[in-house]
């Protein structure tokens, strides 16, 4: 991959360089500091990227340049302490992660592995999490509901509550199935460790500002939305039930999703 990587001030700016440029490249995918409050709100990391042509490549690598690699660098202890990702080590991490990104690069190689799946370079690295995990939480808005993702990141830095994994991306239209889930808008991915007893009603409140927004959560990684949300995130949700009857009508194949949500 060829890739620009620069540093955004802050969400506004995040925002407006993703929206200015990402017709220039293939794919793009911001990190976001999600310990920045104040005018920092939304800082971050972006990363545009392309295919390399072979011919760009330096002659030694061009032979496996398309052989997929995923092997670890490093992997994390077999245990690790409950309360690691607590906001404090979480700050000073970020921080570090911040400033260690180049302020502008241009045209930097990278393998396909490195771009699109960087945390597989640590083995096991869901452990630092502490041994109750962590909760995904990804929605999408669409656009014009840039204030939505505002709010939730304020509200996460309020409520101190540490997610690493803080990414913002763009998409295009969506795929034509029922329950889809990209639509043109902007999608927010936060990890959050398990444990305080808050992390229930503020993911409850952000469901809330996504479903004002017309915008819904990804249903591959929900484990705890309510089941009055879904037929306004998903406006297609009768076709689906209906291709579920029809396929399967006796109800053999089920999951505890589709139990919770009545899918």
């Amino acid at each position: 991959m060829l890739v620009d990587t620069e540093r955004v001030a802050d969400l506004d700016d995040c925002m407006a360089r993703m929206e200015s440029g990402d017709a220039d490249h293939r794919y793009s995918v911001a990190w976001i500091d999600s310990s920045a409050s104040g005018a920092k709100l939304g800082r971050g990391v972006l990363d545009r990227g392309d295919h390399a042509p072979l011919d760009q490549l330096p002659p030694r690598q061009r032979a496996k340049a398309r052989r997929y690699d995923a092997s670890s660098r490093f992997t994390a202890p077999p245990w690790m302490p409950s309360g690691l990702m607590n906001p404090l080590t979480l700050g000073a991490f970020n921080e570090l992660w911040f400033h260690k990104a180049p302020r502008c690069r241009r045209g930097h190689l990278m393998s396909i592995p490195a771009f699109f799946y960087p945390l597989d370079q640590v083995a096991g690295w869901n452990r630092f999490y502490g041994q109750k995990g962590m909760l995904q939480h990804q929605c999408v808005v669409p656009f014009g509901a840039e204030e939505t993702i505002r709010v939730m990141l304020e509200r996460l830095v309020a409520a101190r509550f540490p997610s690493f994994v803080t990414v913002l991306k763009r998409f295009g239209p969506g795929t034509p199935g029922p329950l889809s889930f990209p639509m043109p808008g902007w999608t927010l991915n936060l990890d959050i460790p398990i444990g305080r007893p808050e992390l229930g009603p503020l993911l409850d409140g952000f469901d809330e500002l996504v479903v004002e927004a017309g915008g819904r959560l990804y249903l591959a990684k929900d484990s705890r939305m309510r089941p009055e949300h879904l037929p306004a995130m998903y406006p297609r949700l009768e076709e689906w039930r209906a291709a579920r009857r029809r396929l399967d009508p006796h109800g053999v194949l089920e999951s505890d999703q589709s139990r919770r949500l009545g899918l």
